[in-house]
Parts: structure tokens; C-alpha cells; sequence
């Protein structure tokens, strides 16, 4: 994600990130150090050294805390950030499931009905053009049962 605009709102205690056409909040309670009324912000920037991913923001005191726009996406649930996450976490364990796998990788690609390239795609952690429906294909092929948890958010600090 690349960051276009950073600025802090001391009133709202809160980092507003621009990125990709929409604003973002990020609450100074999720970075560190944290901003306070005692050491205030003095200086915040899109850091160039993260190829604009990231912003660094300078205290009074001289502490200085840099966050990377994941962690912006994350805090705010972006729809576009899960997705890629949730295809991370697939794609990790399908590598997992494919190496331990009885079956030849020719077997697995036979069964999915596609090509040698297509199926390394899938393999492929940084590739996100990829979709869900096509790992769990490999998943059922590798004999394995994929059910989505959906459950209530608990609030911090509360037991589940």
C-alpha cells in the first residue's frame, strides 16, 4: 500500500492515513512510542526509505516510531488486506500439504485439471491474482476438509 498523505489529529489521539483513494485512522494507542500530551508529536512524514509503505513520526523527546501501512490496513479490517491474508495463510498451508502429500505433484496437477504453470502459481505465497476457490481445489485434492470459522469479536481483555 502505498502511502500518499500522513497527519495526526492530537483532538482524536489519531494517526489519518491516506492511501489508495481512502483515509485511514490508526489511534496512537496502537503504536510505539506513544504520543502523549507530555511528548507530542512534532514531526510525522511518509517515509521514503519504505518506498512511501510506511510513515515515521518524531516526538518532542526526540523518540522516533515508524508504522507500516499493513499495520493500517490490519487495524481498520480493510476487505482487500484480508483477502490477501487469507490467501497467504492457504497458500502456506497447501505448500505444507503438497510436500507431505503421497501423491506426485504430476497427479495433483492431472486432478486439477490445469497446467504445470498454473499449479506452481498456486504455490506461489507472493502471487495474490490468484483465487480462493482455486486453493481450495487443491486443498480438496490433497484430501483435505477446509471450514471457515466466523465467530464474534471479543473485547480485549475478555476471555472467549
Amino acid at each position: 500500500m502505498k502511502i500518499q498523505s500522513v497527519a495526526h489529529n492530537n483532538r482524536k489521539r489519531s494517526f489519518l492515513v491516506k492511501a489508495s483513494k481512502k483515509l485511514f485512522q490508526l489511534p496512537y494507542s496502537k503504536v510505539e512510542p506513544q504520543p502523549s500530551a507530555a511528548d507530542p508529536i512534532a514531526r510525522v512524514f511518509v517515509d521514503k526509505e519504505l518506498g512511501s509503505e510506511g510513515f515515521t513520526y518524531v516526538l518532542e523527546s526526540g523518540k522516533e516510531g515508524t508504522v507500516h501501512g499493513e499495520q493500517v490496513l490490519e487495524y481498520n479490517q480493510d476487505p482487500h488486506y484480508l483477502r490477501d491474508t487469507l490467501l497467504y495463510k492457504l497458500t502456506i498451508e497447501a505448500q505444507r500439504r503438497v510436500e507431505a502429500s503421497p501423491l506426485s505433484k504430476r497427479e495433483m496437477i492431472r486432478r486439477l485439471g490445469t497446467s504445470a504453470t498454473q499449479f506452481y502459481r498456486l504455490l506461489d505465497q507472493t502471487n495474490y491474482r490468484k483465487s480462493v476457490d482455486q486453493l481450495l481445489s487443491l486443498l480438496h485434492v490433497l484430501d483435505c476438509e477446509v471450514d471457515l470459522l466466523v465467530r464474534a469479536k471479543t473485547a480485549p481483555g475478555k476471555a472467549a
